[in-house]
């Protein structure tokens, strides 16, 4: 008999977040700086738990809930991207691309560890930081989180990591 499996979703209203980018596509084309309205998505599955449930909802929604808010009203830079360039300085941070060059102040930008800051990038930083915030509470027993972001009203870029 084939065990049943569980999983938990959270999908608050909270975890939109508003926030500028850009991205390199095509080899060597860098679209101009813009936003989106960000809606984020989270899920755990696992076995339940002696209380019967997967994972505490509140639990993963605060961890997400953290993300998104850092994530809130800030230009998302890349760290490793091959061309895109960023430096700071004590008040400014500064993105180039070849002969482009943008200027923030360094409270307006959060520099995330990806390659480019597509969708399917910023669901994997949140994944791995809901996961390294939550695996002391959650243990070890999951089997996958992942995490979606909605970038355009049902455009999801979405990573399923291990537990």
């Amino acid at each position: 008999m084939t065990q049943p499996s569980f999983r938990v979703d959270v999908a608050k209203e909270q975890f939109i977040f508003s926030a500028a980018h850009f991205i390199t596509f095509a080899g060597d084309i860098c679209e101009r700086l813009h936003g989106h309205n960000y809606g984020v998505r989270a899920s755990v599955e696992g076995p339940l738990d002696e209380n019967r449930y997967v994972v505490d909802f509140i639990a993963l929604r605060d961890a997400v809930l953290e993300q998104t808010t850092a994530l809130d009203h800030h230009v998302l830079l890349p760290s490793d991207h091959a061309e895109i360039k960023i430096s700071q300085d004590d008040k400014e941070t500064t993105a180039t691309f070849r002969d482009r060059r943008w200027v923030f102040p360094n409270e307006d930008c959060v520099i995330l560890p990806v390659i480019n800051t597509t969708a399917e990038e910023i669901a994997r930083v949140i994944a791995e930081r809901v996961q390294q915030k939550t695996r002391e509470k959650f243990g070890n027993a999951l089997s996958w989180i992942e995490v979606a972001v909605d970038e355009n009203q049902g455009q999801w870029g979405v990573c399923r990591l291990p537990w």
